[in-house]
């Protein structure tokens, strides 16, 4: 799963906020969210509401600076990037999160918003993400935010229990952060041959023709290529799959996927499982090595994409 940020609503300023001040929240927001993109350029902010409609006080929202012509590049940033909003987007998406078995509040003790529903907080806890705030209080600046958890057990039982969630403020708050939040990035596998026996449950929209298998399997535990294979298989994945379920009308990776131009296709025609010779044109980079993660995609017997090559360019020795 790509890095979660979670967009604390709770951080909105309450009272009167000259346009200085809103333009300084849009860009540290801004800068924040470049700053976890470093860590993860698959990241995916949560909002309650889509970002335009943000408030950074006093009746300026993003929409609003936006409009005014200022802040040209940063608008266009965080037009790119990847939003979901509402928040029970993030949760439908997140596997075996059940919504309505566990309740976030911020602190009894808390300064401001005591016992307060701290839904961003709480999902940034709960998904392993990072909870984006504005500095509008010394609260909102904190590194780590006590939350009380009460969670509902398979035994039906309510436990209680006072949890920390990530927050971040600015870049450096971002940078404090990083170690812990690479560290939830990396894969639950440990080589190759594990991501190639638990493909299926994995990536459940991609399929393998059989030349990978030796290709993923010669991927050894340590080798920095690993996480790299799991980001973009998982963000192959990802677009697929919301293709599938006709959300998109067609893939939107997370990475630059293009076509192989017209004098290298030879080099992509592999055969399938069936024996059936099939050109896999579109591909991604495969870091840290110039290697390539090649694929096609397909609409039959379901939308899916069949990956072909995993390894170096092709056509280079």
């Amino acid at each position: 799963m790509p890095l979660q940020l979670f967009l604390n609503g709770l951080s909105t300023p309450s009272g009167a906020v000259h346009r200085e001040q809103a333009i300084r929240y849009l860009l540290l927001l801004v800068q924040t969210a470049r700053a976890a993109k470093a860590i993860d350029d698959q990241v995916i902010l949560n909002c309650d509401e889509p970002l335009n409609g943000l408030s950074l006080g006093g009746g300026f929202t993003v929409a609003a600076l936006r409009n005014a012509g200022e802040f040209v590049e940063e608008s266009q940033y965080l037009k790119a990037l990847n939003n979901r909003a509402p928040f029970a987007v993030a949760i439908d998406a997140a596997p075996g999160v059940e919504p309505h078995a566990f309740d976030y509040r911020m602190s009894a003790t808390a300064p401001i918003l005591a016992s307060e529903p701290a839904v961003a907080l709480g999902l940034a806890h709960r998904l392993k993400g990072l909870g984006l705030s504005l500095p509008s209080h010394d609260l909102w600046k904190s590194r780590m935010i006590p939350l009380e958890l009460a969670e509902l057990s398979d035994a039906g039982d309510i436990t209680e229990e006072v949890v920390e969630a990530r927050n971040a403020a600015s870049a450096d708050d971002v940078e404090f952060h990083e170690d812990s939040l690479r560290a939830d990035l990396r894969p639950p596998v440990a080589s190759g041959a594990d991501i190639w026996q638990h493909r299926a449950e994995l990536f459940p929209s991609l399929d393998f023709i059989p030349r990978t298998r030796q290709q993923i399997e010669g991927i050894l535990p340590g080798d920095p290529m690993l996480e790299q294979l799991w980001i973009k298989l998982s963000g192959i994945n990802k677009a697929v799959a919301d293709w599938a379920a006709n959300l998109v009308g067609h893939p939107i990776f997370p990475f630059n996927v293009r076509p192989e131009s017209t004098s290298r296709k030879g080099y992509a025609k592999f055969r399938d499982a069936d024996n059936v010779e099939r050109t896999f044109s579109d591909h991604c980079d495969l870091a840290p090595t110039e290697g390539r993660i090649h694929f096609l995609l397909m609409t039959e017997p379901k939308k899916h994409a069949l990956v072909g090559h995993v390894g170096r360019k092709l056509g280079i020795g």
